[in-house]
């Protein structure tokens, strides 16, 4: 194909071209290269119109991708101008081809929505769109069409239950926007190039899956070059704020447990906040805490501090704690998610309440759709070398300074546990650390590891209750506290 002229957006004697163009084709790409420290857009798409003199043209906006965080404009625009359909096509290609090539690095991007490129092709999608995202956009569609309900008046819920909403909801906006180049508006998770879908979330999820199956072989030839390489390829997936120093680009590699952890994390974050995102597609941009409430799907109820049931539990969580006596309970609120209750074990036998902590920033997902079976967990700060010290299981604990050390606190200072029914059954008692258990030995329905006593040795510090069928815990309390 003979070379074509690239005309910079506004060169002088650049064809002209109508303003109401189709955007036939588009793709958007990006790149992420630890090695050399790119971390790169390029956006292509073919237009065609009619009444002028070149019916069709190339369109590429390509640059920094940290730069569209503060500029949306910013980057560089060009266009080739054609006669043809075949000969804009095969520019198209030729340009797509070199740009995710094994030298270029490139990945194509799915969007629901992309805010770079030509006026004509933002807010509408880019790459293979998954279904469940094609149904949210046709949901979210649709009630614009019909127009949103007036807001009421006043929030519904008590002012326990709707400080707690809000709070949970913002430390979870926080942490995603601290983290991945995005911030939450009224579609979505938005990234510069554009909203991510459900299915790019999934491709990320999918790259660091291999990334952990290649660390996890501490043999493996090139095994650092090939991490750092795979850690370019998720963030070319999952767009984070890196830096632009050789040192933060350095720290970005994932190649240790913590960072592993962190990356399943913020994925696990940006899926639960897409789910409670709602059918019409702007819970998390809401002002309207009735309806974030609404959209986890769980029954929460204040317990007044005055109550006999406040006390009692409030007594039981301080008494507890085996190790430090640190804990003051601030507020406690029933919980009932109805799915847990209609599918847990009774028969199981042996129900005990025990404790359940986890980051402030998780429990919009934890409500919304239950306790996860971990993946890549990092505990107490000691490295575990699976899913935990008896395997992939959940965990819980029967003192609450235990399950301290998986909280943090929010920006009020306070830190949130579950107090959940846990159906043990038959346990079976460990002293050494036994990893790779995906289920309790036959005959048993638990597994416990047994706390180390004077003259009772034990690998374990704390007494740690471990199921691996989520439908043998259900969630009844939350617990606000400091510690």
């Amino acid at each position: 194909m003979t070379k074509v002229k690239a005309w910079t957006s506004g060169e002088s004697g650049e064809p002209g071209f109508a303003e109401a163009f189709e955007v036939a084709r588009k793709a958007v790409l990006q790149v992420t290269d630890i090695k050399t420290n790119r971390n790169k857009y390029y956006a292509i798409e073919l237009h065609s119109a009619e009444g002028c003199e070149y019916r069709f043209r190339v369109f590429t906006h390509y640059g920094r991708t940290d730069d569209l965080e503060t500029n949306p404009d910013a980057g560089q625009k060009e266009c080739r101008y054609f006669s043809s359909l075949a000969e804009a096509e095969s520019c198209f290609q030729q340009i797509y081809r070199q740009k995710t090539s094994a030298s270029k690095g490139y990945r194509e991007v799915a969007l629901a929505s992309t805010r770079i490129g030509s006026h004509q092709a933002r807010g509408t999608g880019a790459g293979e769109i998954d279904a469940k995202t094609l149904e949210r956009l046709a949901r979210a569609k649709a009630a614009e069409k019909n127009g949103r309900p007036a807001e009421p008046p006043a929030s519904r819920l008590s002012p326990g239950v709707s400080d707690l909403v809000r709070y949970i909801y913002d430390e979870a906006k926080g942490a995603l926007t601290d983290t991945v180049a995005a911030r939450i508006t009224a579609n979505g998770i938005e990234t510069p190039l554009g909203i991510l879908t459900l299915g790019q979330i999934e491709k990320g999820e999918a790259i660091l899956q291999a990334a952990y199956d290649l660390f996890n072989k501490k043999r493996a030839k090139d095994r650092d070059e090939q991490l750092t390489r795979l850690s370019g390829e998720f963030y070319s997936a999952i767009p984070h704020r890196i830096g632009r120093s050789r040192a933060a680009v350095d720290a970005a590699v994932i190649s240790s447990l913590e960072a592993f952890a962190q990356k399943q994390q913020t994925l696990q974050l940006m899926k639960d906040m897409l789910q409670v995102n709602g059918e019409g597609g702007d819970v998390l941009f809401s002002s309207r805490v009735d309806r974030e409430y609404e959209a986890l799907g769980t029954r929460i109820e204040w317990v007044d501090p005055a109550d006999r049931e406040f006390k009692e539990l409030s007594k039981a969580v301080i008494k507890s704690q085996v190790k430090s006596k640190t804990i003051a309970v601030k507020n406690l609120f029933r919980v009932r998610r109805d799915a847990e209750w209609g599918q847990f074990a009774d028969g199981v036998g042996n129900d005990r309440l025990l404790y359940h902590g986890s980051r402030i920033s998780n429990w919009v997902g934890i409500l919304s759709r239950g306790i996860l079976l971990p993946k890549i967990v990092v505990s107490m700060g000691v490295h575990r070398t699976d899913a935990g010290w008896l395997g992939h299981g959940i965990y819980f604990g029967d003192a609450a300074c235990t399950s301290l050390f998986y909280t943090t606190p929010g920006r009020r200072k306070t830190r949130l546990m579950a107090i959940a029914r846990v159906a043990l059954g038959k346990m079976k008692d460990y002293t050494k650390i036994t990893y790779g258990l995906t289920e309790p030995p036959k005959g048993f329905d638990s597994c416990h590891g047994v706390r180390r006593k004077f003259g009772r040795p034990s690998e374990f510090a704390d007494d740690e209750y471990v199921i691996y069928r989520p439908e043998q815990q259900r969630l009844e309390y939350l617990v606000e506290f400091t510690g």
